[in-house]
């Protein structure tokens, strides 16, 4: 994943240089490190760390929250080989009554141990097990139907294949079936981006998926590039070589073109 974050910091550098530019004439060199975008990415866990330097350092919660009791994935009663999960979060009182509430416990949020977020991280050890064993009681869907809408974020836990095969994802389109030059049709994640009314708009050959065009969430994708795909076409049209140069440098093992033949 620090990969992919670094990746996309290193889009929004690129970005603000090019508008810099366009302000003020003058270039940037945009350097941007995994390390750093690691480090930036611990987010709330650096600055309570960072501020905080007589305490203990913090701890691995896996998906448990440090300073929010319940904010973590629930297991649930088993339906088929896989173990499921629902992930709860109550993050003020208000939302601890309503959970509480619709789990069938609601004397839960009057206890004094767990009036108070405060009260709930103190007593951590003993709350949770309380709601894992009612969590035990159910499917992972069957909780999401129980618990929507009732005032708290929740979300199931899905593989992959129930991820891209959701509601949501088949909603917002987000597989793109592709013809790839060598291997045939293949399918990819749709880029997770649209904008409001930019139908029809390409780039790099690929329609900007827009919400005044639902088709163009469908169509205009192209596949990942072959390696030296466009070698000689930026050549040619940015650097001005001529093609016959680029066969030179491409029969002298300078460069390496690939042509859709």
């Amino acid at each position: 994943s620090t990969d992919i974050l670094t990746g996309t910091l290193a889009q929004s550098g690129i970005l603000s240089a090019l508008y810099a530019r366009e302000r003020t004439g003058v270039g940037q060199k945009v350097d941007v490190s995994l390390m750093e975008s690691q480090l930036a990415g611990l987010v709330n866990i650096a600055s309570s760390s960072l501020n905080s330097t007589d305490s203990p350092p913090p701890k691995r919660w896996g998906t448990a929250h440090e300073s929010i009791v319940p904010y973590q994935a629930f297991q649930c009663k088993q339906n088929g080989p896989e173990i499921q999960y629902i992930m709860v979060g109550a993050g003020n009182d208000v939302q601890f009554h309503n959970l509480s509430s619709v789990l069938g416990i609601p004397d839960l949020s009057q206890d004094q141990r767990y009036l108070t977020n405060e009260m709930r991280v103190k007593h951590r050890k003993s709350l949770l097990p309380l709601l894992e064993k009612v969590f035990l009681t159910k499917t992972r869907d069957e909780w999401s139907k129980l618990l929507e809408g009732k005032g708290f974020p929740l979300g199931p836990l899905r593989n992959v294949q129930e991820a891209f095969q959701c509601e949501q994802a088949q909603h917002r389109q987000m597989v793109q079936e592709i013809e790839h030059p060598t291997v045939g049709k293949i399918r990819l994640p749709r880029t997770p981006i649209s904008f409001s009314s930019l139908g029809g708009t390409t780039v790099f050959g690929e329609e900007i998926a827009s919400n005044d065009n639902p088709e163009s969430m469908k169509k205009g994708a192209i596949p990942p590039p072959m390696l030296g795909e466009h070698t000689a076409e930026i050549l040619e049209e940015i650097l001005k070589i001529d093609p016959h140069s680029i066969q030179g440098l491409e029969k002298d093992g300078v460069i390496q073109c690939w042509y859709n033949r």
